[in-house]
């Protein structure tokens, strides 16, 4: 069945409902920096049945990240992830056009 419903990723605002803070997202051009492209930030509540299209959008940035977000084994950072459950964020990772989901 397909479901024609979108709905923005990364798009929540104001209180977050499990683990406290606020909910935001960001870009910003660089342009005007040495380093050009663009600059995003993101603190979302995302549920896991969130994580394919998640997943979309994290690998396509990942293949247009800046080589400072590459590490030495191929892998791109692109933050962290956190479970409300855990007290520690993990680093969220697309190894080999894949997202690294954390258990």
């Amino acid at each position: 069945m397909v479901e024609d419903d979108p709905c923005p990723l990364l798009a929540g605002r104001g209180v977050a409902r499990r683990v406290g803070g606020v909910l935001c997202s960001a870009l910003a051009d660089r342009a005007h920096l040495p380093r050009k492209g663009w600059a995003l930030t993101s603190r979302q509540e995302i549920h896991p049945d969130e994580f394919d299209q998640t997943g979309e959008l994290l690998r396509w940035l990942a293949a247009r990240a800046h080589d400072t977000h590459t590490l030495v084994e191929g892998a791109v950072s692109l933050g962290y992830l956190r479970f409300y459950e855990d007290p520690v964020p993990e680093v969220l990772q697309v190894v080999d056009g894949w997202v690294a989901w954390p258990e």
